[in-house]
């Protein structure tokens, strides 16, 4: 009778099983791996020039930018370390901690309205835990950044180098406070949270939390096909400093449309209002849009084009003056020399139905023109 592979692996098994014997071996189980065997460390290296065509000074520098605000000057913008462990099957849980230094990590400690930030060149961007409650629905407590938007904090993975209008001035960061996920099925899933507030708002407001009232966020995402995505967020509470009857409310929706491998389209609309802001009595709203295409060219090659417009109305303050429209045009060539290492070269016009720039003698002007450059490390 011919021996199956089943029976041979028997045999090979039980051969091997009586030589180790006689030879004083012993074959144990591998230990099951401990918590901490599977904790990952990555992060990135940042650094750029930016240029201003209008303004030859460094400060003030660059009008209307969260990161890139030093202009003629070269700025190590970041290096940002994450330590996190994932959702394990067996214990349930995970942890993501995100820490920035640099630059940027300045400016996003920037003092509050109130003069209540920390300051300082070192920044937690996230630390928080997740705990698996079911398969479909998890926990997560802590500070975690936003889910408004196209563009997120950490510009690296953004199809441009500046961020944008809407990402500066019309959203927050990140928030701090506890949050669930659902996921109903492979393509709809939905997050409902209570925060202290918007941490590094415009302004820089909320940055620590500046009252004591709580603000609810929520989001609703889809993937109808694998060529499109679609999500509902916002935000609503107090956000402005004790006391105060102002409560705050953020619509934001973005749409992804990746028609082929190379070609991506996003489209962000943002909607947001303060009520008894002026004066006390009065509401203030801001509306804006944003929309970006990026192509790859090459397999080491995209473009990426960006338009947005963001006013403010009955002195909404999102630029610091009254009822002022803001629009930017930029173009964005992104070349990575290796799978980690990337450069990107980028020309941005920005224009104003006001006097909002600044120029090298000091007069205000509605126009700004930058080129700049950023070479990044990924690990």
């Amino acid at each position: 009778m011919r021996s199956t592979k089943w029976t041979k692996g028997i045999i090979v098994k039980g051969l091997i099983t009586v030589v180790a014997a006689q030879a004083g071996l012993v074959f144990a189980d591998a230990p099951a791996p401990k918590w901490y065997d599977t904790i990952g460390l990555s992060g990135y290296l940042q650094s750029s020039y930016v240029g201003n065509l209008e303004n030859s000074t460094k400060n003030p520098g660059n009008q209307g930018r969260q990161f890139d605000t030093s202009g003629n000057s070269f700025s190590l913008n970041t290096f940002l370390l994450q330590i996190a462990k994932p959702v394990g099957d067996s214990d349930h849980y995970g942890f993501t901690v995100r820490l920035r230094a640099g630059q940027d990590a300045q400016l996003l400690n920037a003092p509050s309205v109130g003069g209540q930030g920390p300051g300082g060149s070192f920044y937690v961007q996230e630390a928080y835990a997740t705990y698996a409650a079911t398969s479909k629905l998890s926990i997560i407590g802590g500070k975690f950044v936003t889910s408004e938007g196209v563009e997120v904090v950490d510009t690296v993975n953004n199809p441009n180098f500046s961020e944008g209008l809407l990402f500066t001035f019309a959203e927050p960061i990140g928030h701090t406070g506890i949050k669930a996920n659902y996921t109903f099925n492979s393509t709809v899933n939905a997050t409902l949270g209570v925060v202290n507030g918007w941490d590094g708002a415009p302004a820089n407001q909320g940055a620590p939390d500046i009252n004591s009232g709580k603000t609810i966020i929520w989001q609703v995402a889809t993937t109808p096909t694998k060529q499109t995505s679609w999500s509902f967020e916002g935000t609503y509470g107090k956000e402005q400093a004790d006391p105060t009857h102002s409560q705050r409310l953020s619509l934001d929706t973005v749409a992804g449309y990746n028609p082929t491998d190379k070609l991506s389209l996003n489209i962000q609309g943002n909607w947001g209002e303060d009520t008894n802001f002026v004066g006390g009595t009065g509401t203030s709203h801001w509306d804006g849009l944003g929309v970006w295409a990026s192509y790859a060219t090459t397999s080491k090659d995209t473009e990426v084009g960006r338009f947005e417009v963001l006013a403010d109305q009955n002195n909404a303050s999102r630029f610091g003056g009254a009822n002022q429209t803001v629009k930017e045009f930029t173009l964005t060539h992104k070349h990575m020399w290796t799978s980690a290492l990337g450069t990107r070269l980028e020309y941005r016009h920005d224009w104003s139905n006001q006097a909002y720039f600044v120029r090298t003698d000091g007069s205000n002007v509605r126009n700004q023109n930058t080129i700049s450059v950023d070479w990044f490390v990924t690990f």
